[in-house]
């Protein structure tokens, strides 16, 4: 199954995906998703609704797709790839905690996050919810304890296969963070994170001000990264650094700036995330633009702060009004 998803993972916007049948059969029952699981602390944000076991490297996670969502669907209706990515991200805690021996309190620090996607899975009519074949591509221990995780997983809606995923986290335990982190700040509230003013909603396909991740930084390609610490889709439980999914809605709205029709709908993404976006500090924020031979836009976003690098990210899509 491995060397299947590394196929799939390669496919390109547009291309037929394979029917491609998971592990066999479940060794144990499905068990329903509790919040705590997958880190969130609203259950009407949990996106994963059952997990069931095939063998030690190998599950199966049922997800929900919101019919509404400030973040996960747009005022058409459609579902954004920030629900796709969330849902990659909240399986993956789900299977370290439930299946893979990672104690609940341990920090994941996200390393890398791709996804390939057949966008009609965005539309308003493709009301199914996803079904994620997962793969423990990659397993490392620290004594008994996961130390790194690297899944890949086969995205499947209405039975149909329409994607594929990978996702690597760094796992350490509270003492060992704390040593590694020391005393910082645990809440975005009063610092330069928040303080500047958004850009305008709409350019950026929100309808709240909160949900805005940048601010005009005075020149064009290039915005200041913001997040409102009251929002708690951003912010729902204590962080010391600004939130990777943070970086991401933050991406893809410079994405939606930056092409010239106005709106982008990325069919994949590579990320790489290489140090923490710490409160306090600037973070700028930079996009460039491409066309690709068959029509589509490249779009590379990359995040600077105290002159170092802490995120890339290249989506590959439409660019549409």
């Amino acid at each position: 199954m491995a060397s299947t998803i590394r196929d799939v993972h390669k496919e390109a916007h547009g291309a037929t995906f394979p029917e491609i049948t998971a592990g066999g059969p479940p060794s144990a029952p499905a068990l329903p998703v509790e919040k705590t699981l997958v880190h969130r602390a609203r259950l009407r944000d949990v996106l994963p609704t059952q997990l069931t076991r095939h063998d030690d490297t190998h599950f199966t996670v049922s997800a929900r797709r919101p019919r509404t969502h400030r973040l996960f669907v747009t005022a058409e209706g459609q579902s954004t790839a920030s629900l796709v990515l969330e849902t990659i991200r909240q399986s993956t805690l789900l299977v370290s905690h439930a299946e893979l021996g990672v104690p609940l309190g341990h920090h994941f620090v996200m390393q890398d996050l791709c996804h390939r996607l057949d966008t009609r899975l965005l539309t308003r009519t493709a009301a199914d919810d996803l079904t994620l074949d997962v793969h423990v591509a990659d397993l490392r221990r620290r004594g008994a304890v996961p130390s790194c995780v690297h899944l890949e997983m086969l995205l499947r809606s209405g039975g149909r296969l329409v994607g594929s995923g990978s996702i690597r986290f760094q796992i350490t335990s509270p003492a060992a963070y704390t040593r590694i982190r020391g005393h910082l700040p645990t809440s975005a509230a009063g610092t330069g994170v928040a303080a500047a003013a958004p850009v305008d909603p709409a350019g950026v396909h929100h309808t709240q001000a909160c949900d805005v991740a940048l601010s005009p930084a005075g020149d064009p390609g290039g915005w200041l990264l913001r997040a409102d610490p009251a929002n708690e889709l951003f912010f729902d439980r204590v962080n010391d650094h600004v939130p990777a999914m943070v970086l991401v809605e933050a991406a893809q709205q410079a994405a939606h700036l930056s092409v010239p029709e106005g709106r982008f709908t990325p069919s994949s993404s590579e990320m790489r995330f290489s140090r923490y976006v710490e409160f306090g500090s600037p973070c700028r924020v930079a996009a460039h633009t491409s066309g690709n031979a068959d029509g589509t836009a490249s779009v590379s976003v990359t995040g600077h702060q105290d002159g170092q690098l802490a995120f890339v990210v290249r989506f590959d899509g439409i660019a549409a009004q």
